[in-house]
């Protein structure tokens, strides 16, 4: 059994592939802190069940070296992916392909294998990511033959990441954050709200800028996927006609992995 490993900034998922099927299977993911898995707790341990029971271990790792360490070991069984020049069918323009991080790759073929269209993929997560997805042919042929490109991307600080910016470089912003859902159709009435309504409309703002930019470059209208956990909050604050458009998925990581794994059999 071919086992999907994606170790996040805050998070490490994981799920066991589907076997080939004419039917699509659904992941059952399972999910745990990283801190869980640097101290070895209970669900660190039905995630080490999983990798010794493993015949081969795909792992997407933005988590760093630390994570890698807590392996109870390396062996032929594991894959880290890297960020290759060309996948899938899918060409990397980054002059290094494999700086290009991991988890943005999966996400990237993982859209491109389900959709074969053009898109904006976004990850709000710890930090949130914007890649722009060029389909070349709308039908896929060789996976050898490039048909789709990577043509580049951004990199700037989530929600949360923002939002202790702001507490800990303003001295009379050091406001607890928000449990719940602060925003509101008008403006912001304290403090509080206006740090987590400038948060999020900041995140909004570059999604729909980039979207535009991806537009500017193409003859048909691209996709929207948008992933992480503020993914549907940041949806909320898109352009009404952007918003309505804006397809939210989970895991594009895992379902990327899926694609590598599925096509090593090939």
């Amino acid at each position: 059994m071919k086992l999907l490993i994606d170790a996040g900034n805050s998070r490490t998922k994981w799920a066991w592939c589907p076997e080939q099927s004419s039917q699509p299977t659904a992941l059952q993911i399972n999910t745990l802190d990283n801190q869980d898995w640097f101290e070895g707790t209970a669900q660190a341990q039905a995630l080490h069940a999983a990798i010794a029971k493993a015949s081969r271990i795909y792992l997407s790792n933005v988590a760093g070296e630390r994570w890698l360490q807590a392996l109870p070991e390396r062996d032929q069984r594991l894959q880290a992916i890297v960020a290759t020049s060309l996948s899938l069918g899918l060409q990397n323009s980054y002059s290094q392909p494999a700086q290009l991080g991991s988890d943005r790759w999966c996400s990237l073929l993982a859209v491109w294998r389900s959709e074969g269209k053009s898109a904006l993929v976004v990850s709000a997560g710890t930090a949130m990511t914007m890649d722009a997805l060029l389909v070349k042919q709308e039908v896929k042929q060789e996976l050898k033959q490039a048909q789709a490109m990577f043509a580049g991307g951004s990199i700037q600080p989530g929600l949360r990441l923002m939002w202790q910016s702001l507490q800990q470089g303003a001295a009379q912003l050091d406001y607890a954050y928000p449990d719940l859902d602060a925003g509101t159709d008008g403006f912001a009435q304290n403090s509080q709200h206006a740090m987590w309504v400038g948060c999020v409309q900041a995140l909004a703002a570059s999604v729909a800028a980039q979207y535009a930019r991806l537009c500017q470059q193409l003859d048909h209208v691209p996709l929207l996927f948008m992933s992480g956990g503020d993914a549907d909050l940041i949806a909320r604050y898109l352009p009404h006609a952007l918003s309505a458009q804006a397809i939210i998925v989970d895991n594009l990581v895992l379902k990327g992995l899926a694609c590598l794994a599925k096509c090593s059999d090939e």
